[in-house]
């Protein structure tokens, strides 16, 4: 708009100028021939007053020019408004999840026997339902389980299709082995959104805590492509194999994690490896380099399953000689 301006003051100027130009050269080349006779002295006269006539559409856009350019500075330009996508206009727009679909629920720690996962996502600020189960997930850390369940059974009770709520208490559930109670939380968790996969792990965890490692592992390698939880799946799919007996399977996938040589299930598939063929003292050093690589929650989602196995602790090394 500033440019436009500029241009239009400027374009009042140049032809105020043109014209004085043109005035001034008609007038000038017919100065010294005013006073002859004939029909070229009428052509030069009528040259001359054409000149004089110039001066005066000159002397308007001069003063037009004046007067734009006094106003222009007098009155503020309005400020741009802001294009419709803009990145303010689309967060002003976007509107509170409802009670019934709340956001994914923040990672926790995991006390419980179970290598159960949970959600990452939460608005800012988040909807009340989202703040109660924020705050259950906040008393399960403390290990106040019986106060997290009345947070999250007021929940279900307001708003009984929010799978998340489901989710959470059979993660709840499952912290005091109530298995049945567990599963059949999230079977209904499943049931309001199928694209859960927190619950579609646990789901398959508890089929691992009964040892139903054949009934597991289908649903493991159905997660394997998950972004975020396609490594521990894939650690799971190992522990499925290793565990129901099929060896030879579950070495050539020890051998794949072996190629990769990264990754939590590739130290944690050598532990369990070492531990299952009774070599200790392999286990015990694959199982202090996972220590010293991967934070405290995160080493113990991968050793979790080991532990319900009963393959943790380690027992301490042998003494040494004196």
């Amino acid at each position: 708009m500033k440019i436009l301006k500029i241009m239009n003051v400027a374009a009042f100027y140049f032809g105020a100028l043109g014209l004085f130009g043109l005035a001034a050269v008609l007038i000038w080349k017919t100065s010294s021939h005013t006073r002859a006779g004939g029909s070229p002295y009428e052509r030069r006269r009528a040259r001359r007053v054409t000149g004089q006539i110039l001066l005066v559409p000159a002397a308007l856009l001069l003063g037009l020019g004046v007067l734009s350019q006094f106003y222009s500075s007098r009155v503020p330009m309005a400020a741009p408004s802001p294009p419709e996508n803009s990145a303010d206009q689309q967060q002003s727009a976007s509107v509170t999840p409802s009670p019934d679909r709340a956001p994914l629920l923040p990672k926790s720690s995991l006390p419980g026997s179970s290598t159960l996962v949970r959600d990452s996502s939460l608005p800012t600020p988040p909807d009340p339902v989202t703040a109660a189960l924020m705050e259950a997930v906040r008393l399960q850390g403390q290990n106040k389980l019986d106060e997290a369940l009345a947070k999250v059974n007021a929940v279900i009770q307001s708003a009984p299709k929010n799978a998340n709520a489901f989710s959470l208490r059979g993660n709840i559930y499952a912290e005091r082995k109530l298995w049945d109670q567990a599963g059949q939380d999230y079977r209904s968790a499943l049931q309001l959104d199928g694209g859960n996969i927190q619950a579609k792990f646990n789901l398959a965890e508890i089929d691992f805590v009964y040892k139903k490692y054949d009934d597991a592992r289908p649903v493991f390698i159905g997660l394997t492509k998950d972004p975020t939880m396609g490594d521990l799946a894939n650690y799971k799919v190992f522990l499925c194999d290793l565990l129901a007996g099929h060896e030879s399977v579950a070495a050539a996938e020890l051998d794949a994690f072996n190629q990769v040589g990264s990754n939590a299930s590739y130290y944690f598939a050598n532990v369990a490896w070492s531990i299952y063929h009774q070599k200790t003292e392999d286990a015990r050093s694959w199982l202090g380099s996972a220590r010293r690589i991967y934070a405290p929650n995160k080493f113990g989602l991968y050793a979790a399953s080991l532990r319900d196995l009963g393959y943790l602790p380690l027992p301490p090394p042998p003494a040494s000689g004196p």
